[in-house]
């Protein structure tokens, strides 16, 4: 039997996780973080969330890149637009290396220098990740629609 079945699922858990916290965070956290101008709110989720959200993530890009090389045995056609595949899988490939840029930034860059009235500049990351995050989920669907194995 093909693991690509229960690749997918375990993808699609660890997908579940790393999107639904960062919506949690976007949509829950942070505007309440913003009214009351609280970096210590945006700190108290990231120490819950981010050794999960990071294992997701790692589990999400193992998974991707094991589901990858059976969709595109060598990576043959990434990219290309006559694969609808090879074209939607790289595309997953821009999101992962565009969210770990922002992931980095954010880590380096953003966090440790966070403080009460400084949250917009990560305000923008957290928005950008989520978008990313649902980018993720909406190309694994269209993957799932043009009917890979499984």
């Amino acid at each position: 039997m093909s693991p690509f079945p229960w690749l997918v699922i375990v993808h699609a858990l660890a997908a579940t996780v790393w999107t639904g916290g960062h919506l949690v965070l976007d949509l829950g956290v942070l505007p309440r973080a913003l009214r009351e101008q609280s970096a210590e709110r945006i700190r108290d989720f990231e120490a819950i969330f981010e050794p999960l959200g990071l294992t997701a993530l790692a589990i999400q890009v193992i998974t991707g890149l094991w589901m990858g090389s059976i969709l595109l045995p060598g990576f043959d056609g990434l990219f290309n637009p006559a694969s609808p595949i090879g074209v939607l899988v790289g595309t997953k490939l821009l999101l992962l290396g565009a969210t770990a840029a922002l992931a980095v930034h954010a880590r380096l860059r953003l966090i440790p220098n966070l403080t009460d009235t400084n949250l917009g500049g990560l305000a923008w990351h957290i928005r950008g990740i989520t978008a990313l995050a649902i980018a993720f989920v909406v190309v694994g669907a269209l993957i799932r629609l043009g009917g890979v194995p499984g």
